[in-house]
């Protein structure tokens, strides 16, 4: 392999750290771990993803304050995805689907019930709480969050209400 070659592959796992840690992937709440992360922005399913995020602020009355997000995105070999959005402000985490058609994927946030929130929506492990829809465990959140904070894309919105 040549030195130039050598380069490239270098800077390209630098420059993705999703791709650069795969083996450090959350078992939870998965029924099988994640292979790899992928890079959520370059998906066709999520492009945008700014856009995306803004209109659920704006659309949950939240784009007066400062708010902090990050996405993190989980594909196994055997097919299939899973992308994450962790708000900080709001001790959330929101399973997202994503759209290819982008009317569609930039409403698709635009749901207050979705999130997964850190006390009301989280239970022990062993809880009948795990029966619920848009429950997670506790261990299951935090694997996520973590997760997310330490090897996702990261997103911070300024207060912009009555601006865009």
């Amino acid at each position: 392999m040549s030195i130039s070659m050598k380069k490239m592959i270098a800077a390209l796992v630098l420059s993705c750290p999703a791709l650069a840690a795969a083996g450090d992937l959350p078992d939870a709440p998965f029924r099988n771990t994640p292979d790899e992360r992928f890079t959520v922005s370059a998906s066709p399913y999520y492009q945008q993803p700014e856009r995306v995020i803004a209109n659920r602020l704006k659309y949950l009355g939240k784009d007066g304050q400062t708010n902090h997000f990050c996405l993190v995105g989980y594909r196994w070999k055997a097919g299939g995805s899973q992308v994450w959005l962790h708000w900080s402000e709001e001790e959330s985490l929101v399973f997202w689907r994503g759209n290819l058609d982008k009317e569609i994927r930039e409403s698709s946030l635009m749901n207050e019930l979705d999130g997964v929130k850190w006390g009301r929506d989280t239970y022990e492990e062993g809880d009948r709480a795990a029966m619920f829809p848009n429950t997670l465990s506790t261990r299951a959140w935090k694997q996520l969050a973590a997760d997310c904070e330490k090897y996702g894309e990261k997103y911070v919105f300024e207060p912009f209400a009555g601006k865009r």
